[in-house]
């Protein structure tokens, strides 16, 4: 409760009722103040202010000044109350003296003051994230917590465009009209939330949103098993909605107490489910059905474990164990179970290596909308099984389309091979394409080899780097394209294939066309649907989302706590960018691992993409000898560039100063200091 007595001030000089307007105008100057209260044999009248002499000063300053009289005498120890027609508030003490006063205005101002403080220290210890916008989805306000959940500093987030930094599905737009979205999915920075959009009034108008959100797994976390399970990562769900797997939940003492999924009954030696539940992992292996050592790798460790098992009767499983917490404590363990014992051993490691996070699975981090329609574009592409052929500079992610393409298409569970087509030697490159025979040729496996294609059959074969195949190559190729079979080297018979073809290139194939080094059947053949990726450059926005993207993947990887600072961000989204994706990948990395503060400044960001430039600088310009002009202004500009970026650290601010555009100033520090 607030009272009266934390709001007053000290009484202000009294005057007296016949006092002139010029004396009283002399008095409220010397006092310094802006009130004078009015008294008549000690007891005060009302008040006169500033403003109100001021007025009359100007018509008759030798007439007795005029006061006010909407003055309220209040005992100091009362709750602070707010009265109408009353200008001046008295406060008394408990001896009955006056002990101060207050304006009603500085009273609300007051009492706001301390409202705003309250909601701050709320905003604080709320346990959810907040985040306000403007109508043009400019961050205005986030609070700590936010900030933890996000791992980004708000100097780098403040007004930045929400909107693009978010991913959901729904339509944030309409909150500005009024509407409110009620649980809503969303992800920054790779990083599953959950919450509310409220439209933010101010006088009866809709001036921007309000987020309220949390982390998603303290949803999951919550919830009950079955809702839990729903919601397990990406790889699980997959898993979980294929007809070829087994979900498995196991209680902490080893018990089986539900299946789901498709019952095998050749792994649990058994055509009836419930036979299994109730049973206890230990029992199930001591009869050879089930290995329960991946229960007891996933409770030691605390972590999902995925490996492949043996059982004592011969069955190979493919099997995913997660541990379910519940106060810090592990209280079942879902495993989710795949019999592969009928897969040759290519198809084995191909789809394992689908499921390693730094092979397959590399996520799409985009924003912009050009990205957002190509994505849409693909996905759509690969529930049909076209040839693809993806064609962007190097670096821009055209091998991460390719997975993408695969992921989302009826071939998700079968192998995806990857091929570049550049790096394999000439002489070997039949031999791994197409495989060989045994005793094909001097020092060939007495085995014989499956090829890639062979490998591939029933998914996909990205063939990268296409335009680099040599002509013999590309001849055998257009082979495969049309009769979807191959034949290995020394073989004597065809061996029927099917698979989903997708090429990507950095080169311009029609040209390559024309100039007679690639071979025009091939090209229509690959140039099925054909599908560009930007360079990073032509879509900017997307260059703070993966970056942050990045900067999480190597915290990570090498146990660092990195942050990047506002001005390291506008370095980052300044610069060129020729080699995409992949060179800035490789700089967040750089940084991550050569600053020596968490807090990545814009100056150690200039000197991972250019160098030091202080140091290619010569300095100061000192003419002593003739030159050609051309070389003077060339260094000139050199000196000028390089003191601009050591004073202002920001590209932007380096060109506002030196009268430039922002692009101008990244293209010839590249060329200065690149």
């Amino acid at each position: 409760m607030i009272t009266w007595h934390n709001l007053l001030y000290p009484i202000p000089i009294s005057v007296t009722t016949d006092m002139t307007i010029r004396e009283a105008a002399h008095f409220i100057q010397q006092s310094g103040g802006d009130i004078l209260l009015v008294e008549d044999k000690g007891e005060i009248l009302g008040y006169v202010d500033s403003h109100s002499l001021l007025n009359q000063l100007i018509h008759s300053p030798e007439q007795p000044m005029r006061y006010k009289t909407d003055v309220l005498v209040v005992e100091e120890s009362a709750p602070v109350e707010f009265y109408h027609n009353v200008s001046i508030v008295l406060g008394k003490n408990h001896t009955g003296k006056f002990s101060g006063y207050s304006t009603m205005e500085a009273a609300r101002h007051a009492i706001k003051t301390s409202q705003l403080t309250q909601m701050q220290k709320i905003f604080a210890s709320a346990g959810i994230g907040i985040v306000t916008t403007d109508d043009q989805f400019q961050i205005m306000f986030l609070n700590e917590k936010a900030e933890e959940i996000f791992g980004v500093s708000r100097n780098v987030l403040l007004y930045r465009n929400y909107k693009t930094l978010l991913f959901t599905q729904e339509n944030l737009d309409s909150v500005l009209k009024g509407k409110q979205l009620v649980s809503v999915a969303s992800s920054f920075n790779s990083k599953p939330i959950i919450g509310n959009f409220s439209p933010l009034y101010e006088n009866e108008q809709v001036s921007g949103i309000v987020h309220l959100f949390y982390p998603r797994r303290q949803l999951e976390e919550s919830v009950q098993e079955l809702e839990f399970v729903r919601n397990l990562n990406e790889d699980l769900q997959v898993l979980y909605a294929s007809s070829n797997e087994q979900l498995v939940v196991v209680d902490k003492t080893g018990t089986i107490i539900r299946l789901s999924g498709a019952f095998s009954s050749d792994i649990w030696q058994t055509p009836n489910p419930e036979d299994i539940l109730g049973s206890s992992v230990y029992s199930l292996e001591r009869e050879g059905i089930f290995p329960a050592d991946i229960v007891d790798r996933c409770r030691e460790q605390k972590q999902k474990i995925m490996h492949v098992q043996e059982t004592k009767r011969g069955r190979k499983l493919w099997a995913v164990a997660v541990p379910v917490f519940q106060a810090k404590k592990i209280e079942k363990i879902v495993i989710v179970l795949r019999d592969i014992t009928e897969l040759s051993d290519y198809q084995l490691e191909t789809q394992l290596d689908s499921k390693d996070e730094d092979k397959i699975d590399k996520p799409l981090i985009y924003r912009s909308k050009s990205m957002e329609d190509i994505v849409e574009q693909a996905k759509r592409i690969a529930e049909v099984d076209s040839t693809v052929l993806l064609y962007g500079e190097s670096g821009v992610g055209k091998e991460v389309f390719a997975q993408t393409i695969h992921a989302h298409s009826p071939r998700h569970n079968k192998p995806f091979v990857r091929v570049n087509c550049g790096a394999i030697p000439e002489t070997l490159m039949e031999s791994e394409f197409f495989g060989y025979e045994s005793g094909a040729f001097t020092g060939a496996d007495r085995k014989g080899k499956p090829g890639l294609f062979e490998m591939a059959h029933t998914g996909t074969i990205f063939l990268d780097e296409v335009g680099e195949l040599p002509a013999n190559l590309q001849v055998k190729l257009l082979r495969v394209l049309q009769e979807r079979e191959i034949r290995r080297i020394g073989g004597t018979h065809t061996i029927p294939i099917d698979v989903r073809i997708v090429a990507a290139t950095n080169k311009d194939l029609r040209h390559m066309v024309h100039q007679k080094t690639f071979r025009e059947d091939l090209y229509y053949r690959l140039n099925v649907i054909p599908i560009t990726i930007p360079a990073l450059r032509q879509r900017q926005v997307d260059i703070v989302p993966l970056s942050l993207h990045f900067l999480e993947v190597y915290n990570k990887r090498y146990s660092k706590d990195k942050q990047l600072s506002r001005e390291a961000v506008e370095v980052l989204e300044n610069y060129d960018w020729p080699g995409n994706i992949r060179e800035l990948q490789n700089v967040i990395e750089r940084l991550v691992v050569i600053t020596r503060d968490n807090f990545i400044e814009g100056q150690d960001t200039l000197s991972a993409l250019y160098g030091d430039v202080s140091e290619k600088s010569s300095g100061r310009v000192a003419v002593r000898e003739l030159m050609p002009l051309k070389d003077a202004l060339e260094q000139v500009e050199t000196n000028l560039l390089s003191l601009a970026l050591q004073k202002y650290r920001t590209a932007a601010e380096a060109a506002q100063v030196l009268g430039i555009s922002e692009s101008t100033i990244s293209r010839k520090i590249k060329r200065r200091f690149g």
